[in-house]
């Protein structure tokens, strides 16, 4: 078997000319389009099965077309199949192998609880009392969360609907199950307390997606499956009731640049450009995406590129954690491009055997980025129609400014501002 990853290397706005449309109309068209492909024709002429996205089969080749992330999963039986398959596929797409990704490790305090904080800690300076106090709390904000899973039943989701989907390291013959969220490593339902938490979280009213995509034992996942779950949160678009909502993707993972080969780091760091180009452009998403715990002077990618807006972490008293991640990319940028509170945040962890809900602490920027995410969803609430680029934009320009460097902090903190 030999298997790789195409991108189609030009957004569908551009070829549609969809620049103009409403958010709402652009994401009818391209969820129209989603449905059919001439190019899938000709893979089946091969001898490829075509299977439905998330439905993989154990055994045998075949593909999956992504219609709305662009993307083909091409698992060719032989060689000479698979260049065929590229042969087909390489005018519009882009070829890349898949590649491993991982969670940058959160630090976990040694407090853990069986009841939550009395009160939400976020400081004044945040502005989330303010917006709390003024009814705004994330209502018809989507947002969704790439991490190791999150346990639904956890006493900070009481009564909220989680939508789920835990999509595995090895296809299954059904792949991605659609079941109640779970997850058996804790780093997923920590950030998704950070993001809608009915006491702790940020935004509590948001409607939440989670994919599992991250094994608990090891912390890494791959690009595929980072694929197939963006294309199901995308695939939400369909529905018409969420074809004018924001859309939030919180990403705490990525790669180092050494830990890709030489022959391939090009081509994957332009395929995943592409793909959040796709999130960005197409689809009037905003990616929240953490830069890393490796300090000054190394950047993880996604969060690197200037698609993603990328998060460093700070502590209560607005100082840079020394283990966030910063610096200059290759094409010349100063990440992170904004920080949040990261440090010795209390959020949900787990149910123990008798299935009390456990809260701990935990620092990162993998805590920073929920906490972003968050706060433009409080934004995004507040402001009908703000999403996307706008969104981005607005986040920025409402930083507070902090006293550290700013090839530190970015922008500054993040914060809710009327």
């Amino acid at each position: 078997m030999e298997k790789f990853i195409a991108v189609r290397k030009r957004t569908r706005s551009a070829a549609f000319a969809l620049h103009e449309a409403t958010t709402a109309k652009k994401r009818m068209e391209l969820i129209r389009d989603a449905q059919t492909s001439r190019r899938a024709m000709e893979l089946i002429r091969l001898g490829l099965r075509p299977h439905l996205p998330g439905q993989r089969k154990l055994i045998g080749h075949g593909f999956e077309r992504l219609g709305h992330v662009s993307c083909y999963i091409v698992n060719a039986s032989t060689s000479q199949q698979a260049e065929q398959a590229r042969e087909i596929l390489a005018d519009d797409y882009l070829i890349m192998p898949d590649v491993s990704l991982s969670l940058p490790v959160a630090r976990i305090g040694a407090e853990t609880r069986l009841r939550r904080p009395r009160a939400p800690e976020w400081p004044a300076v945040s502005g989330i009392q303010e917006a709390h106090a003024k009814g705004i709390r994330g209502q018809n904000v989507i947002v969704g969360v790439l991490d190791t899973g999150c346990d639904a039943d956890h006493n900070e989701f009481l009564g909220k609907r989680i939508e789920f989907r835990y999509v595995p390291f090895v296809p299954t013959p059904e792949s991605m199950r659609a079941v109640s969220g779970f997850d058996t490593h804790g780093h997923g339902t920590h950030v998704c307390g950070i993001i809608a938490g009915r006491n702790v979280g940020v935004a509590p009213d948001v409607n939440l997606l989670v994919a599992a995509v991250v094994e608990s034992e090891t912390v890494k996942t791959s690009l595929e499956r980072i694929v197939v779950a963006l294309d199901w949160m995308l695939s939400r678009f369909s529905l018409a009731e969420n074809q004018d909502k924001p859309m939030i993707i919180s990403m705490s993972l990525g790669f180092r640049p050494e830990w890709i080969s030489a022959p391939v780091f090009k081509t994957v760091t332009e395929g995943m450009r592409l793909l959040l180009r796709t999130l960005v452009e197409d689809f009037d998403v905003l990616p929240v995406v953490a830069i890393g715990n490796d300090g000054p002077g190394v950047v993880r990618a996604p969060g690197s590129y200037a698609e993603a807006l990328g998060v460093g972490a700070v502590d209560f008293e607005l100082n840079p954690w020394p283990s966030s991640s910063s610096g200059k990319t290759p094409d010349g940028l100063c990440k992170p491009d904004i920080v949040g509170f990261g440090v010795n945040i209390m959020s949900s962890l787990e149910r123990d055997i008798q299935r009390r809900s456990l809260y701990t602490r935990m620092s990162g920027t993998s805590m920073a980025a929920p906490y972003v995410a968050g706060i433009a969803a409080l934004i995004a609430s507040a402001h009908s129609g703000l999403q996307g680029a706008a969104l981005r934009q607005r986040l920025l320009e409402t930083a507070l400014p902090l006293s550290a460097p700013a090839e530190r902090v970015g922008a500054g903190l993040a914060r809710f501002v009327l």
